[in-house]
């Protein structure tokens, strides 16, 4: 799992798909002058990444809604994420984190655990063009 914050840390993501995507997003927000502490950051999330390692990372289950913990695959699940949307490589899934705006965007490889995915693969939207 890799914690983007900026240009440079984007260049290191290994899936060149991904990588082009974060590097987009963070163009989008303003490139070298990206402001992580007023907007958040980006997670990558890739095959070995343990749905522990991204609870930890992130303060709560990205599989369950963050307020109520009903999981994606219970009676009453709501989201509490803004949205996932699919790519050929991956899924993009946006939390705003506080009223502020503030929030992290998560980028999960299609090889990634299977309960994430599965919970990708229900709730997605097909991204249009290729993203950038």
């Amino acid at each position: 799992m890799q914690v983007i914050r900026n240009l440079a840390e984007a260049a290191q993501v290994s899936s060149p798909a991904i990588r082009k995507l974060v590097e987009q997003r963070i163009n989008d927000l303003g490139g070298e002058a990206f402001d992580t502490t007023e907007l958040g950051y980006f997670l990558v999330v890739e095959p070995e990444d343990k749905s522990e390692a991204i609870e930890s990372q992130l303060g709560f289950s990205i599989v369950a809604n963050r307020f109520t913990q009903i999981r994606y695959d219970q009676e009453g699940f709501s989201p509490s994420f803004e949205f996932i949307e699919e790519f050929p490589e991956c899924f993009d899934m946006v939390f705003v984190l506080s009223d502020d705006g503030n929030g992290v965007e998560v980028f999960i490889a299609k090889e990634a655990d299977p309960d994430l995915i599965a919970m990708c693969v229900m709730f997605a939207v097909t991204a249009e063009g290729d993203g950038t």
